[in-house]
């Protein structure tokens, strides 16, 4: 599976907007140094978007993380901050980040494909090329999570224009290895959504990037061609699996 080096992972994570400090790869919560002192970082956009972002219920969060996160079991709270503890060990990096909540944040990643090309889009916030997703959306009335398929479906569909049918199934789920935006309090807990759409015309797929895709960027490109560093770590895994599928 694809791995990313220390210090590339660290370029990315400072690109937009983290601390420049490294990462911890492989490192667990029991084995972090005893002088172990992350950053703190809560993005301007978290500030201005989410409220009470600095007066948290940390206790019903912590209700959330072990109810809903693929890693429940094993889940751990800081002694002093009772903020949940990222289950991937440390990042350098504490508080929220990016991240919407502390504790996990549900994500669905939809990929498209036709025949052997995929659906790619560049991020309008980091440039990078991107499966087109994004957080699934929390229902307050039902108190549940907007399914990953569905998910899906409506990101390909904010992102690129483009309303699919065909057969979708999850292909995986749950803590991806390599997140930039991930905190020792916040983390990704991802759906990835295999789309095939490889019996529609060809000439009723053309996408147009909007929403959190750069204007002009959505574009089909052969699997075979997807260049994986100009992508996330976490889709670059992505296009690691695919490849894998094909394989098999």
């Amino acid at each position: 599976m694809n791995s990313i080096e220390p210090g590339e992972f660290q370029r990315l994570r400072a690109g937009f907007g983290y601390p420049d400090v490294a990462p911890m790869f492989g490192i667990d919560w029991l084995n972090a140094p005893n002088d172990y002192a992350p950053i703190e970082y809560v993005s301007d956009s978290v500030k201005s978007t989410i409220p009470d972002w600095d007066h948290p219920d940390l206790d019903a969060m912590w209700d959330r993380a072990q109810a809903l996160s693929t890693a429940r079991g094993i889940l751990t709270r800081d002694a002093v901050s009772r903020r949940p503890l990222n289950p991937r060990g440390p990042t350098g990096v504490s508080g929220l980040g990016r991240m919407r909540s502390y504790g996990p944040n549900f994500s669905a990643d939809g990929i498209v494909m036709h025949q052997d090309e995929v659906l790619l889009i560049e991020r309008g916030d980091t440039g990078q090329l991107a499966f087109p997703g994004g957080y699934r959306e929390f229902d307050k009335d039902t108190g549940e999570y907007e399914d990953p398929i569905s998910a899906a479906h409506r990101e390909i569909s904010e992102e690129t224009g483009l309303i699919l049918e065909g057969l979708a199934s999850i292909i995986t789920s749950g803590l991806p290895r390599y997140v930039t935006r991930n905190t020792d309090n916040a983390w990704i807990e991802d759906s990835v959504v295999l789309i095939n759409i490889s019996d529609m015309p060809k000439d009723e797929l053309t996408p147009v990037a909007a929403d959190d895709a750069k204007k002009g960027s959505a574009r089909w490109v052969p699997l075979g061609q997807v260049n994986i560093s100009t992508m996330s770590p976490r889709h670059g895994e992505h296009v690691e699996r695919l490849k894998e599928r094909k394989i098999k």
